[in-house]
């Protein structure tokens, strides 16, 4: 991993086509099918494929031999927090907006409109407490705000343990996306 503790990934729905379907797994592939709306599913294929894509980028390892695992503890449906090997995960989406973090440590991200309402900001460190730690509880955690690409928003990232954080925005996420489907597509022939 690099000398920064955290990735912060935003992307949004612009990036969205259905060239990015092809590169999910079977799992999400199945769960993409069952979403109606298409901003629901703009936001869960972009979120998914751009998770891999920061996993590999992080690791080092080709973002397609990435497995996911979305168990969910309660109910053992595949729409929990996303589990990578190597790497802390943490995906979050509001509107058209789309944020992926990878961490050395335990992490959480959120990201909501701001019209909300006026607690819009604690909610989101709550938020991010939870997938951090399972608690939204931030006693005991390193939590502060992300600025978003977009105004109208608030985000919030919870790190066990402080550190640096490097911040990827949507025209990067862009490319690497691009540079991903081409790789994926050359692998499959």
């Amino acid at each position: 991993m690099p000398h920064h503790v955290v990735d912060i990934w935003w992307s949004d729905l612009r990036v969205m086509d259905r060239g990015l379907l092809p590169l999910l797994d079977p799992v999400e592939a199945a769960r993409a099918a069952g979403l109606e709306g298409a901003a629901d599913l703009g936001r869960f294929v972009v979120g998914a494929v751009l998770l891999r894509v920061a996993v590999g980028r992080t690791t080092g390892r080709d973002p397609w031999s990435v497995a996911v695992d979305r168990t969910c503890g309660d109910c053992g449906r595949p729409h929990g927090r996303p589990v990578v090997e190597g790497v802390h995960a943490s995906v979050a989406h509001a509107g058209p907006l789309v944020l992926v973090a990878t961490a050395a440590c335990p992490i959480g991200v959120d990201v909501e409109s701001a019209r909300r309402g006026p607690d819009v900001a604690a909610w989101v460190r709550q938020e991010a407490a939870f997938k951090a730690h399972g608690s939204r509880d931030v006693a005991g955690l390193h939590v502060r705000p992300l600025v978003t690409p977009l105004p109208g928003h608030e985000a919030a990232l919870a790190l066990t343990r402080p550190g640096e954080v490097a911040v990827h925005d949507p025209a990067e996420s862009s490319t690497a996306l691009a540079a991903a489907r081409a790789q994926a597509s050359r692998s499959a022939r």
